[in-house]
C-alpha cells in the first residue's frame, strides 16, 4: 500500500525562535503552511537549551524521516553534533547572511562537510549561485531556486495616533531587526537631510533587538530625533496594521538573504527604496516598484521624488504589490517545498 504523505514524519532545525526575525517566521510559515497540507512537521529550535538531548533522543528512536535545517552554519552545527544523520535524507534552506558572511568567511571544513551531506540547497534567489559557483562548485547541482512567499494575515495593531503619528505625516517605514548588518544609519543620515525640507517626515522603525550594543547606540540616538520613531517589538500577527500606516518602506541593509518584511509592506502597495546588495539585488525593476540606492545621496533623491509626486508613488505602489502577489505567493513557495519532500522522501 502506498504510503501517505502523514505516514512520513519531518523535523524541521532552525536556528531562532524567540524573537521576531527572518528565521523564526520562515519556519512558522512552512511548517504551518506545509502541515495543512498534511505534512507531519515537527520543529527544533537550537535556542533551546537542551537541543541536542532533544534530538538525541529523536534520532535513537529513529523518529524522522527528513531532517530539514534552516541556515548553513548552524546546521553545520547539529551535523557536527550527531553526524549520524546523514542516514537520513536531509535538506538544507539558506537565509541570508549564512551566505553572505559565513559562507564567504568561513571556510571550515564544517561547512563543506555540511553542503555535500545534504541533497538539496535551497536559496531564496537565482543571485546566490555565482558565490557557490565560485566557492563550492561542487554542490551547484544541489541548488534549488525558492522564493520566500509572503503571507501577511490581518490582525490587530497600533495605528497612527497610537504610534504618535499624525494623519497628514509622510511615513518611511523601516521594518528591520536592529543589528549592523541592517545599516540604520543610512536611513537615519540620509532622512535627516530631507526632514528640514519636509517637517512632516517620518521615520518609523519596526524590528526587534538582536545587537544589544548596536541597538544601544542606535536608541539613544533616536532618543534625540523626535521624527523617529520605535516603537518596540510587535508580534507577527501586528504587522498587517503596522505596516499599513506606512507610505513608502525602506530597506538598507548591508546584504540580505531576501527582506521579509518589506516584501510584506510591498504587498500593501508600498513602494520601495533598496540597497542594491546582495539580496535585495533582483527583487524590484528599478524605476518600476520603487528604486535601488546605492548611499546617502540615492535614497534622498528618490525618497524627495517619491514625497513630492503621489501619482508615481501610487504606481509604484501598485507595481510593487502585483509584483509579489506573481513572485511571492506563498501557494508557490509551498508547493516547491512539497515537491522537494517528496523527492526526498520517494528517492531514499
Amino acid at each position: 500500500m502506498q504510503q501517505r504523505i502523514s505516514d512520513y514524519r519531518i523535523l524541521m532545525i532552525t536556528p531562532f525562535h524567540k524573537n521576531s526575525r527572518g528565521n523564526k517566521f520562515t519556519s512558522e510559515r512552512l511548517q504551518v503552511g506545509l502541515s495543512r497540507r498534511g505534512w507531519n512537521i515537527d520543529l527544533l529550535s537550537l535556542e533551546l537549551n537542551n537541543w541536542k538531548e532533544i534530538l538525541g533522543n529523536d534520532i535513537r528512536e529513529k523518529r524522522y524521516s527528513l531532517i530539514h535545517g534552516l541556515n548553513i552554519t548552524h546546521f553545520a552545527r547539529v551535523l557536527s553534533a550527531f553526524p549520524e544523520i546523514t542516514r537520513l535524507p536531509l535538506l538544507l534552506t539558506t537565509t541570508g547572511t549564512d551566505v553572505n558572511y559565513d559562507l564567504v568567511l568561513n571556510r571550515e571544513s564544517v561547512i563543506a562537510k555540511t553542503l555535500n551531506a545534504v541533497r538539496h540547497i535551497v536559496i531564496f534567489d537565482d543571485y546566490f549561485r555565482t558565490i557557490f559557483k565560485e566557492l563550492y562548485p561542487e554542490n551547484c547541482d544541489k541548488l534549488v531556486t525558492i522564493p520566500q512567499g509572503i503571507s501577511l494575515e490581518k490582525g490587530d495593531g497600533p495605528n497612527r495616533s497610537q504610534l504618535g503619528l499624525h494623519e497628514n505625516d509622510f511615513i518611511f517605514l523601516l521594518p528591520s531587526g536592529i543589528r549592523a548588518v541592517k545599516n540604520l544609519e543610512l536611513a537615519i543620515d540620509a532622512l535627516e537631510k530631507l526632514q528640514p525640507e519636509f517637517p512632516q517626515l517620518n521615520l518609523l522603525i519596526i524590528g526587534t533587538i538582536i545587537d544589544k550594543e548596536y541597538s544601544a547606540r542606535m536608541l539613544k540616538r533616536i532618543n534625540n530625533l523626535p521624527w523617529v520613531k520605535y516603537p518596540g517589538e510587535f508580534s507577527h500577527r501586528q504587522m498587517y496594521s503596522l505596516l499599513s500606516v506606512g507610505d513608502v518602506v525602506l530597506n538598507t541593509s548591508h546584504a540580505e538573504g531576501q527582506p521579509q518584511a518589506a516584501l510584506e509592506a510591498m504587498s500593501l502597495g508600498k513602494p520601495c527604496l533598496l540597497t542594491a546588495v546582495p539580496g535585495n539585488i533582483n527583487i524590484i525593476e528599478n524605476g518600476v516598484e520603487g528604486y535601488y540606492v546605492h548611499n546617502q545621496d540615492d535614497l534622498v533623491v528618490a525618497a524627495r521624488k517619491l514625497m513630492l509626486n503621489q501619482k508615481l508613488r501610487q504606481q509604484m505602489g501598485e507595481n510593487a504589490r502585483r509584483l509579489v502577489e506573481q513572485k511571492y505567493s506563498l501557494k508557490k513557495e509551498l508547493d516547491a517545498y512539497e515537491q522537494l519532500y517528496h523527492q526526498l522522501l520517494i528517492k531514499h
